[in-house]
């Protein structure tokens, strides 16, 4: 692999992996942004030099992210992965479920606080606005 595409693998590993997702998740993801076409799990494994269970497992965490794709070739029983045409739109629409999610609890919450609670009640209201909020800007986009 060429230095500079594995220094920016390395770094989305990194960089994923300070927002909570396994490292190699975020290499697998900086290595199929890169690279055009599909490549199967063994093709991973040996760019990445990490096992095969690995590659498995994370791949299929950024295929239920939306953000890349497993494929089968016709008389191949193995499968095959590669960045989603639509990975942008669709990391968005992960963001804003999730956002719309977290709204829902915080205003349930909120609902169900017993009295005396004043402060915690305007605490969820707020991060229930900026989720809220996030939302909203989003659909802009």
């Amino acid at each position: 692999m060429h230095q500079a595409v594995q220094q920016f693998v390395e770094r989305m590993g990194v960089m994923m992996e300070a927002d909570g997702m396994p490292r190699i998740a975020g290499r697998i993801f900086g290595f199929l942004l890169v690279h055009t076409g599909a490549f199967s799990l063994d093709d991973l494994a040996e760019q990445l030099q990490v096992s095969k269970a690995s590659v498995s497992t994370n791949a299929r965490l950024l295929e239920q992210l939306g953000v890349i794709e497993r494929i089968a070739a016709p008389g191949d029983r193995r499968d095959y992965y590669q960045m989603q045409d639509d990975a942008w739109a669709r990391m968005l629409h992960v963001a804003q479920r999730r956002w719309e999610g977290m709204r829902r609890v915080l205003r349930e919450a909120g609902d169900a606080l017993p009295d005396g609670m004043d402060v915690g009640r305007e605490r969820l209201l707020e991060a229930e606005r900026f989720h809220e909020l996030l939302a909203e800007e989003s659909e802009r986009l």
